[in-house]
């Protein structure tokens, strides 16, 4: 998500020096905590073990660093690249949600097998729909169309992270520092962006002036959650009675034996 269109909006009731002065405090410090977990990750050696994370994390720091520049020396070019870095940072944040999947269903192959293929369908048939969407409208327009992927795609995203924290949830199934501390900021990070979006597609840009000071804490709260979880490798515990498989592969040999019982009941009805 980066460092979200705040510093287009010059902060109320204060100078205009101030409030450049805070917007560069503020982008740096975030800077700074982008490049902790990274660095680290690095100096420890377990950067390949969450590489779609690092990508995505690394591809947030060298945009932030570049939209830094552009906003304090080429302003009107702001927008632009926000909107187009942030359609690239949409959908690495799909990748990141597919790499949690995979890591957290390691143990489980079934079930990671069909999680995987679900989550291709899902995001394919999402992406393709937005663009579809955008081709077909006469009155097309980037930003418009950049607003509303990052938007259904951050619900998306939102939504199948919640369905694997409930299912883990339900079986009591232990995340790792590491796992759990990825989703629980890249979650907030979600959550923030939704209700951003909404209210903003709701109020109009005039909702951004109220939503300045909240969202950049909220940021920065979530480089502060990855700095901690991310400190030291933690993978995910194994589980010694894997319940989940149990259950997929029961629930696998039900399906097929109804399926099997489905089959034999239409050829006796064809082949009387």
């Amino acid at each position: 998500m980066g460092l979200f269109p705040f510093f287009c909006v010059r902060i109320a009731g204060i100078s205009r020096y101030v409030s450049l002065s805070l917007t560069l405090l503020i982008w740096l410090t975030a800077i700074a905590l982008e490049i902790v977990p990274f660095g680290r990750a690095i100096a420890v050696r377990f950067i390949k073990q969450y590489k779609i994370f690092y990508v995505y994390l690394g591809f947030v720091l060298m945009r932030d660093i570049c939209l830094m520049a552009i906003y304090f020396r080429w302003y009107r070019l702001y927008p632009y690249a926000y909107w187009g870095s942030e359609a690239v940072s949409v959908l690495l944040g799909c990748g990141l949600v597919w790499e949690v999947y995979v890591i957290a269903l390691a143990q489980y192959p079934g079930a990671a097998r069909v999680a995987r293929n679900v989550l291709a369908f899902v995001f394919i048939f999402a992406i393709g729909r937005i663009f579809v969407k955008a081709w077909n409208n006469p009155k097309w327009i980037p930003d418009a169309t950049a607003f509303e992927m990052e938007r259904d795609l951050r619900t998306l995203q939102g939504a199948l992270l919640l369905a694997l924290v409930l299912l883990f949830g339900y079986y009591a199934i232990p995340l790792g520092r590491n796992l759990k501390g990825i989703m629980t900021g890249y979650g907030l990070l979600l959550v923030t962006s939704m209700v951003n979006l909404t209210l903003r597609n709701h109020f109009g840009d005039s909702f951004q002036s109220q939503w300045q000071y909240i969202q950049p804490a909220c940021y920065l709260a979530v480089l502060g959650i990855w700095c901690y979880a991310l400190w030291s490798y933690a993978p995910v515990p194994e589980e010694s009675e894997p319940r989940l498989e149990e259950h997929y592969q029961a629930l696998r040999t039900r399906a097929r034996e109804g399926l099997s019982s489905a089959r034999a009941r239409i050829l006796r009805g064809i082949h009387p």
